[in-house]
């Protein structure tokens, strides 16, 4: 069934309102909204996170680095701006295109330019065992019998962020990003910026001449989402007038995102309880025999 003018610009509105707070979209909010803006003709083509498509392998350049550099910009109340050489893949920002190019923010030549809002798109959520820390103190045992000692272990739950390129994120974006409800359907294992922390005191046996910590393998998800671009308006001029359309480079899709640009969340997993998930485990370790009781 055909869209309406109507729909489709309430349905525009609706998507750039939430781009424009920079927040995550999940995907099957953004699949509705872009798939009702895109019409039939071009929704097969939009298969990404948030129903955007991939413009990596497809337009000139870097296109990683361009998402990431025009993403990372300070949003305006019309948006973020930038220019594309179409000709051989290289980026520019709003004020380094007026710095370089052309006085004006108008199209020149293989210069074509853009504006519209960012978000960020949840692509998928899997979960993996983190780092072995050792979370007691040694205690050893320089007899020649078996020894018991009480060990007191404690552990303070993890979360970080890491970018694809780009260096490293800040931690503002992060939590703007990975704060909400993200994580796929066990939402309660999402524990980002949720600090969950234990303490537990038991009882281990010590061989001789060895000595005893206790360590805590911590079981981890991770999420992945894909900045995303919204095209309000893109600009070219090929020597006869400029011309402005309303999606990217005039192919009837107006969400992009670039593949290999992604941002990961990790974050310990907690139990149903609130306590942190993972595994306790007893390592031994020898003493030099010439210290220990023969």
């Amino acid at each position: 069934m055909p869209v309406s003018k109507q729909e489709r610009t309430y349905v525009k509105s609706a998507l750039k309102s939430v781009l424009k707070r920079g927040a995550l979209v999940t995907a099957s909010t953004a699949l509705a909204l872009t798939g009702m803006i895109t019409g039939a003709g071009s929704a097969a083509a939009a298969t990404g996170p948030g129903g955007a498509t991939n413009i990596r392998g497809v337009d000139p350049g870097d296109t990683d680095r361009m998402i990431e550099r025009l993403c990372s910009q300070e949003t305006s109340l019309t948006g973020v701006y930038g220019a594309l050489n179409v000709d051989t893949g290289e980026f520019k920002t709003q004020d380094e295109y007026l710095r370089d190019v052309f006085g004006l923010w108008k199209p020149a030549g293989p210069w074509e330019l853009f504006r519209g809002w960012c978000g960020y798109a949840e692509a998928s959520s899997w979960s993996i065992k983190g780092d072995t820390v050792r979370t007691s103190r040694w205690i050893g045992n320089k007899g020649s019998e078996g020894d018991k000692e009480t060990f007191v272990s404690g552990y303070s739950t993890k979360t970080f962020a890491k970018k694809s390129v780009g260096g490293e994120i800040s931690f503002s974006l992060a939590k703007s990003i990975f704060s909400g409800s993200v994580g796929g359907s066990a939402g309660y294992e999402w524990g980002w910026e949720k600090e969950s922390r234990f303490e537990t005191r038991s009882e281990k046996s010590i061989p001789p001449c060895r000595q005893v910590a206790v360590t805590w393998t911590p079981y981890q998800r991770v999420v992945r989402v894909n900045p995303i671009f919204y095209v309000e308006d893109y600009e070219w001029n090929k020597g006869d007038g400029d011309r402005t359309v309303h999606s990217w480079r005039d192919r009837g899709y107006n969400t992009i995102y670039s593949y290999g640009y992604y941002i990961d969340g990790v974050s310990d997993k907690l139990l149903p309880n609130g306590q942190p998930d993972g595994r306790e485990d007893k390592v031994e370790e020898k003493l030099d025999p010439s210290t220990c009781t023969s």
